[in-house]
């Protein structure tokens, strides 16, 4: 088991840039002979962040066929300071989590598996409140969208002071199935693409009467990137990149476009909960001859953010502003000509939803910009080798006739 003062030395550790001060065991449970625990982390400034571990993952499924009742219930066992509560919401046999076992322990959260019957995905990061996974997940369920898996299970944790923590969510894992970015980098497919869209706007369209948090305002990092571009560089990929020029000086007009579009005008979509997160890596298709079955996973948004920003209501706009970014991405890992997946894309989106394709391009600019400009960021912090992918887009963006 990661103790906790190994904690900060994790990747999936998101208090990298903070000063810590201390960790320690908040509270924990034993079950089945494995141990779940919360582990805190003070940071300077009184700021606290909290992490749930689970000791010796190769047998937490013993842990966890102990803990979820089998029938429509709630099961409650009580730590040192707090509750740990084990919902089921859709009956199943408890025993067969038994053969759950742990995949990559480099995600930023922990994932079991029993292949064919079971997902489970443990939050390594924990945020008080309500969770959007599990928010979005039950509601769909409920709503008998088709699109999702389906939730069986969840856990949180109670503390004595009232607060509450969703620690994670048990749905049906999906065998012979296969990331959509795999299938759109190995074969670019302007009907698989079409077909996406066409799923994408029924999930918008399920969500849409589903309540959220006040609308947040929309951000893109365009001072960081300006930061970055001025840096002094050299010896990197990044400073080598003719592109790292041409974006410094288009970097006040892709603003301005930017916020002249942002929340002006009348808009193709009301704010409504959206998926938060979305790309290719966030969607699995089973494909039988000509047609494709779309299961969208991973609601919980983007895990830096707030949950206040991650329940709030938003343009679907972004969802496919994160969609037809990571198109882009796919084409140039995947060194084969598109086959205008994005185009294709987005016509079926708007032949789904009923709309104008030219209106929903116009809808998605901003975001697309504004992702663009996060991509550049990273890449330039990360992987500067990569920083042609976002700067070829946002010199289109920027010159969209050219």
């Amino acid at each position: 088991m990661i103790g906790c003062k190994d904690i900060t030395a994790q990747r999936w550790f998101m208090g990298k840039n903070r000063k810590v001060l201390s960790t320690n065991t908040v509270d924990c449970l034993t079950l089945g002979g494995v141990t779940l625990s919360i582990e805190g982390v003070q940071f300077q400034g009184s700021e606290q962040d909290y992490y749930l571990l689970v000791e010796n993952e190769e047998c937490a499924g013993a842990f966890f066929r102990e803990a979820f009742p089998e029938k429509k219930d709630t099961r409650s066992f009580q730590g040192t300071y707090g509750t740990f509560l084990f919902t089921t919401h859709r009956d199943f046999r408890p025993q067969e989590l038994e053969a759950l076992r742990p995949l990559s322990a480099e995600q930023s959260n922990s994932a079991f598996v029993v292949p064919g019957k079971f997902f489970f995905k443990i939050f390594r990061r924990l945020q008080a409140g309500n969770h959007p996974e599990e928010e979005i997940l039950s509601y769909l369920n409920r709503i008998r969208y088709t699109g999702v898996p389906q939730f069986f299970a969840s856990c949180r944790y109670e503390s004595s002071d009232g607060k509450s923590f969703v620690l994670g969510i048990l749905e049906n894992h999906l065998e012979h199935s296969m990331s959509a970015w795999d299938l759109f980098v190995d074969h670019p497919d302007a009907d698989a693409a079409f077909a996406l869209g066409g799923e994408t706007a029924r999930m918008h369209i399920a969500l849409a009467k589903m309540k959220g948090c006040k609308a947040p305002s929309e951000e893109s990092p365009f001072e960081k990137l300006q930061q970055l571009l001025d840096q002094d560089c050299s010896g990197t990929g990044a400073a080598a990149d003719p592109n790292r020029e041409s974006i410094r000086q288009l970097l006040p007009h892709l603003k301005s476009l930017w916020e002249g579009s942002t929340g002006k005008g009348p808009s193709l979509f009301a704010p409504q909960r959206i998926h938060g997160d979305f790309h290719l890596g966030q969607v699995l298709v089973q494909k039988n001859g000509a047609d494709f079955r779309w299961t969208i996973i991973d609601f919980e948004g983007e895990p830096s953010r707030t949950l206040d920003f991650r329940r709030g209501l938003r343009s679907p706009a972004a969802d496919i502003a994160g969609m037809i970014r990571s198109f882009q991405y796919a084409e140039a890992v995947g060194h084969k000509p598109s086959g205008g997946m994005q185009q294709s894309f987005m016509e079926g989106y708007a032949q789904a939803a009923g709309l104008n394709s030219d209106q929903l391009w116009a809808e998605a600019k901003p975001y697309i910009i504004a992702k663009a400009v996060y991509e550049a960021c990273y890449e330039l912090e990360f992987r500067p080798d990569w920083f042609w992918i976002p700067a070829k887009a946002l010199i289109q963006l920027a010159n969209p006739g050219e």
